[in-house]
Formats: structure tokens, C-alpha cells, sequence
């Protein structure tokens, strides 16, 4: 993985809320310098459009869940966005894996097989 850049903070009450196993502490999150153009070698270029939107995703999510130790969490802007956090085992960072649109439907989906639950807001 290639040069880190610091993008947010997930607090400990919300990795408890979603069910993070062992969240003992706030984790700080990182994305690779090479984040943009995977996304654009993907042809994810509706999310590449939210690149910028990454530390509001992270710190205020409309929906998220852990899976396989991922966490995963979509905003509703005018596109869904999906975004999955990843642990780099080797390094014990978290990073941005991955991000991209989602239809209406699948986060419906994912909602109804419990991979995701809706985040109220205080």
C-alpha cells in the first residue's frame, strides 16, 4: 500500500453501536495517496464525484454495519455512497478499501440481512 493520508476519527460509542468486536478506543482511519485513481481505474466515477465527502461519510454515516471485520457504511447524498474500511493486519491501520454507488435497493437489502442498520442522529 502506498503513502497514507489521515482522513477521520470513528468514535468508540459508534463502533460499539454497529457492533465492532473489541472497540476499545476511537480509530483513526487513513486512505491510500492511490485512492482516486483505483476508483477511476474501476469506472467508479459516480463515486469518485465524493471523494472529498470521505471524512463526512466516515464521521456521519446514514447507514453502516460491520462484516467480515469490515466496516462498511453508505451516506444518501444525491447518489448512495458506499464506503468499506478495511484493517491493514500487517500495518494495524485502518483504511478506506473501497467506494461506490449503491441503488436504493440494496442498501434495502443489506438493511433486511442485518449488514447494515440505519444511524439515527441525535
Amino acid at each position: 500500500m502506498d503513502k497514507l493520508i489521515f482522513v477521520a476519527n470513528i468514535k468508540k460509542e459508534f463502533l460499539i453501536q454497529i457492533g465492532f468486536p473489541n472497540a476499545k478506543s476511537d480509530i483513526s482511519i487513513y486512505r491510500s495517496k492511490g485512492l482516486l485513481s483505483h476508483l477511476l481505474k474501476r469506472k467508479h466515477y459516480v463515486a469518485a464525484k465524493y471523494f472529498d465527502y470521505i471524512p463526512e461519510i466516515l464521521s456521519s454515516p446514514d447507514y453502516a454495519g460491520v462484516t467480515e471485520g469490515n466496516i462498511e457504511m453508505v451516506k444518501c447524498f444525491k447518489n448512495n455512497i458506499f464506503l468499506s474500511v478495511k484493517l491493514d493486519v500487517a500495518k494495524s491501520i485502518y483504511y478506506v478499501a473501497t467506494l461506490f454507488d449503491v441503488k436504493e435497493s440494496k442498501i434495502e437489502a443489506y438493511c433486511k440481512s442485518g449488514r447494515l442498520q440505519k444511524i439515527d442522529v441525535d
